[in-house]
């Protein structure tokens, strides 16, 4: 697979479509041609689809981009599990094949525990939900794809959101075994309904409960209120994470332009000393020349200066903002939103 521009999607599944779509043997004389780490790869990747919606023009795509002589190809994926341990089995045996299939799932499950409940409408999940405690609600919702967990949110009455974003923002108060049992009671669930179907780092919980409100397409203010009622300090530190000095390079002209109407030259001077390119161009083109030049020289002039007085003036930038946000007179870039 020379050309991977080409391909529709990563590579690993690719193959792992072109091989699960094609003749058992085929793909069996092909698999004992990779390496055993290739066949890792390949072999995660048919357990991912495992997860996903495969249509015709997507295996037709891949089809045509691997292998020219190839005819188009319309035959639906249809059983995955069984396709996939038949071409294992017919190139590496019962045992090896075996082996394989162990690993590339506890790698999934190690990485994305809950990728199967991404292919259900955010309502379903919504209403699965409603049913449970909230607390293995919101691991469920923490372990969700950040898109689809505010979608979700969206079909919960606003209490229901504050509860559930407060309590993924404190998850690390949450023993560890919870996600595994939330995973097989929410997994049970689906099945029996017959529906289709973080790692801990410093603040992964709070950005995670963030993330999902930057995705929540409105309303995400009343949530903060209500979790602020409840813990001041959690509803603070969602806020912080909800937009950083990084972000303002995704604001709008009209908004960047209200706000740096109401910023200090000399405290916007500070705040570039330790700021991204990409951050300094989108401040600098939306000033007027002359006061673009009178920041950068003022900047210039300032010399070394602590990291702690720049941070101290981007927190003050950003404190304005996220107020200005709040009113309604600025509104953020959405997260979920493709740029182009």
């Amino acid at each position: 697979m020379s050309d991977e521009a080409r391909l529709p999607m990563g590579v690993d599944r690719a193959i792992a479509m072109l091989l699960l779509s094609i003749d058992p043997e085929l793909a069996a004389k092909v698999m004992r041609s990779f390496s055993d780490e290739t066949v890792d790869k390949v072999t995660r990747a048919m357990q991912e689809l495992q997860e996903v919606a495969i249509d015709r023009d997507s295996i037709r795509r891949v089809h045509q981009a691997v292998v020219q002589r190839l005819r188009q190809g319309g035959m639906a994926l249809g059983d995955v599990g069984g396709l996939m341990r038949g071409v294992l089995t017919r190139a590496f045996g019962e045992e090896r094949s075996g082996d394989f299939a162990r690993r590339a799932n506890s790698d999934i499950l190690a990485k994305r525990p809950f990728a199967m409940f991404e292919a259900l409408t955010a309502e379903d999940l919504a209403n699965l939900l409603t049913e449970e405690h909230p607390q293995i609600a919101a691991v469920f919702i923490a372990h969700l794809d950040r898109k689809k967990g505010g979608e979700v949110l969206n079909h919960l009455d606003d209490d229901v959101r504050a509860d559930l974003v407060l309590r993924v923002a404190t998850l690390d108060r949450t023993p560890a075994d919870v996600v595994q049992r939330v995973l097989e009671v929410m997994r049970k669930k689906v099945k029996d309904l017959g529906l289709t179907t973080l790692r801990s780092e410093p603040k992964a919980w709070i950005k995670a409960a963030a993330s999902i409100l930057n995705n929540l397409g409105g309303g995400e203010k009343s949530v903060l209120e209500r979790i602020e009622a409840t813990d001041a300090t959690i509803a603070g530190a969602i806020r912080e994470e909800m937009f950083t000095f990084e972000d303002i390079a995704k604001l709008d002209k009209k908004s960047m332009q209200k706000i740096l109407a109401a910023v200090d030259s000399r405290q916007l001077a500070v705040s570039l000393k330790a700021a991204i390119p990409v951050v300094e161009q989108a401040i600098l083109t939306n000033l007027s020349r002359r006061a673009a030049d009178m920041v950068r020289e003022e900047r210039d002039n300032l010399g070394p200066t602590p990291l702690s007085e720049v941070l101290q003036a981007q927190h003050e930038i950003l404190g304005m903002i996220r107020d200005m946000m709040d009113k309604g007179e600025v509104k953020p870039a959405n997260a979920a939103e493709q740029m182009v």
